[in-house]
C-alpha cells in the first residue's frame, strides 16, 4: 500500500473543529488499513505546531475531551501519535494531561505516543510571565508561556525537551542564561527549580523520541497532519500582531492532501486584531450563549462575526488549500426560529473603495480597522442536514455560493460535537491518491 499523507489546518481563529475532524480520518485510515502488514502503526498522526495554547474539544461515543498537548488520535489502537519538533511542550501540564486521559482509560503508553526529543520546553517562569497578559481585557494570549518560550527558542537560550530530561544539562544551561536573576521567588535556588520537575522528569522520559526514527517507523499506510490554532494567527501570514508564535498554516512535509477547515460564521478570541466580520453585539450575545463559544483553553468568551469570504480566501490561496471541511452549520438553525437572515462577508469598504479580494495594503495593521464589511444575506435553515444526510435547500444554496465565492469544493461537513457526527461528500484518502 502507497503511503498517503493529508493535513488539516484551520483557516480562521482557531476553533474550527480541527481535532474532531482529525479523530474521524484517524478511525476512518484505521479501517482502511491491513494492520497485520506492518511491525509499526499503519496510522500516525502528528502535531507539527503550537503548544499547551491550543485546545480541542472532541467527544468520542459520547465522551467529551479536551486535549491540549496530546494529538488527536490517541483514542485509536494502532495509531501512533507523535508531538513534534515545532511543538513547544509543557512538561507539566504535558504529563498531568497525559495521567487524566490514562485514569478515564485512554491507552497512552510509549507505544503510542512519542515527544521530539528535540522540541522545545515552556517552563514555570514562561507561564508566570505570560499570566499578566491573560487577566487583560483586550488579551490575546492564553497564558500559556507560548511567547516567552518561543523568545527563548529563537533568542538560541531555550531548552530542548531531551536536554530538559538529564538533570545536570538543566542545571546547566539555566545558569548560563542568568536563570537566577529571574527566577521564581518561591525558590531558593536553579537545583531547587529544577528538582521540582523531577516527577515529570521520570514520567516523561520514556516518551522522548527522535522524530526521524518515528516517522520511519509509523503512518506505514496513513499519515495525518494536525494543525493547531488558524490562519489568521499565523506568525507570518496573519493579522499580526495578533498572532501565534508559530505557522499553523506551513504544513512541515510533503502533504498529498491540504484540507483547510472553516466553521460556517466566524469566532475569536482577544481583540488585538480587527474583526471585519463581526456580528451585531445583541446578536453575538445571544448566539454565544447558544453556542457555548468559550475559549477551551482561557474559557474566555469568544466574538462571533459571519463567514468572511475575503479573508477566507487569501487563507486557501497562501496555505495552498485542495478541499475544504465545513463545520458548526448545524448551530446555525436557530436562526430560522428567531427570524434572522445569514450573511457572508463579500467585501470591504474601505473609505470608499471597494476589496473583493485581500490587498497588500492589508498588512498595514491600521488599514482593517477602517473597512466596513459587505455582505450578502441567505434564508436561514430549520435543519442543515435532512434525515437522508443531504443538505436541506437553504443550507445548499449558503454552500453553493461559499464554494463559488472561494473557488474551493467541500468534502465533509461535521454536523454535531462528536467524531461520527459527519457528513462525507468524497473520501479525503482517494483524493490523496489522485492529487
Amino acid at each position: 500500500m502507497v503511503k498517503k499523507k493529508i493535513a488539516l489546518i484551520g483557516l480562521q481563529c482557531g476553533d474550527e473543529g480541527k481535532g474532531v475532524r482529525i479523530a474521524h480520518y484517524a478511525r476512518k485510515a484505521l479501517s482502511k488499513s491491513d494492520m497485520a502488514s506492518s511491525d509499526g502503526f499503519p496510522v500516525l498522526v502528528q502535531r507539527w505546531q503550537g503548544g499547551a495554547n491550543a485546545g480541542h474539544t472532541i467527544v468520542i461515543d459520547g465522551e467529551k475531551f479536551k486535549l491540549h498537548q496530546i494529538p488527536s488520535g490517541i483514542f485509536f489502537p494502532k495509531t501512533y501519535n507523535l508531538l513534534g519538533e515545532g511543538v513547544l511542550f509543557n512538561p507539566k501540564t504535558g504529563m498531568e494531561e497525559i495521567q487524566e486521559l490514562q485514569n478515564r482509560g485512554v491507552e497512552i503508553s510509549p507505544k503510542n505516543f512519542g515527544i521530539a526529543s528535540n522540541a522545545h520546553v515552556t517552563l514555570q517562569y514562561h507561564v508566570d510571565d505570560d499570566l499578566p497578559d491573560l487577566k487583560k481585557e483586550n488579551h490575546v494570549s492564553t497564558g500559556s508561556g507560548i511567547r516567552q518560550t518561543a523568545v527563548d527558542k529563537y533568542g538560541r537560550i531555550g531548552l530542548r525537551f531531551e536536554e530538559f530530561l538529564n538533570r545536570d544539562t538543566f542545571i546547566r544551561i539555566l545558569k548560563e542564561k542568568r536563570f537566577s536573576e529571574i527566577m521564581p521567588t518561591s525558590f531558593g535556588s536553579i537545583e531547587q527549580f529544577v528538582d521540582s520537575y523531577a516527577e515529570a522528569m521520570k514520567f516523561l522520559a520514556l516518551f522522548s523520541v527522535l522524530q526521524s526514527d518515528m516517522l520511519r517507523r509509523h503512518g506505514t499506510h496513513y499519515w495525518i497532519g494536525e494543525g493547531a490554532q488558524g490562519f489568521r494567527l499565523d506568525i507570518d501570514k496573519g493579522l499580526y500582531p495578533g498572532v501565534t508564535s508559530s505557522n499553523p498554516s506551513i504544513v512541515p512535509f510533503r502533504a498529498d492532501l491540504i484540507l483547510g477547515v472553516i466553521k460556517l460564521y466566524e469566532s475569536s478570541v482577544g481583540h488585538d486584531r480587527p474583526f471585519v466580520s463581526q456580528m451585531d453585539p445583541r446578536l453575538e450575545e445571544i448566539l454565544r450563549e447558544k453556542f457555548g463559544e468559550r475559549g477551551t483553553t482561557t474559557g474566555k468568551p469568544r466574538d462571533l462575526g459571519w463567514l468572511d469570504a475575503v479573508y477566507i480566501k487569501h487563507a486557501i490561496e497562501s496555505a495552498d488549500v485542495d478541499y475544504l471541511i465545513g463545520t458548526c452549520g448545524d448551530r446555525l438553525n436557530c436562526l430560522a426560529q428567531m427570524g434572522e437572515k445569514i450573511k457572508i462577508v463579500t467585501g470591504y469598504n474601505i473609505n470608499g473603495q471597494v476589496y473583493n479580494r485581500w490587498d497588500k495594503s492589508f498588512h498595514n495593521r491600521d488599514v482593517l480597522y477602517d473597512a466596513n464589511p459587505i455582505f450578502e444575506e441567505y434564508e436561514p435553515w430549520d435543519k442543515f442536514v435532512d434525515e437522508n444526510g443531504k443538505l436541506t435547500p437553504n443550507a445548499q444554496k449558503y454552500i453553493d455560493r461559499i464554494q463559488e465565492l472561494l473557488g474551493r469544493e467541500f468534502i465533509l461537513f461535521g454536523t454535531g460535537e462528536g467524531e461520527k457526527d459527519v457528513v462525507e461528500l468524497k473520501d479525503a484518502f482517494e483524493l490523496a491518491s489522485v492529487n
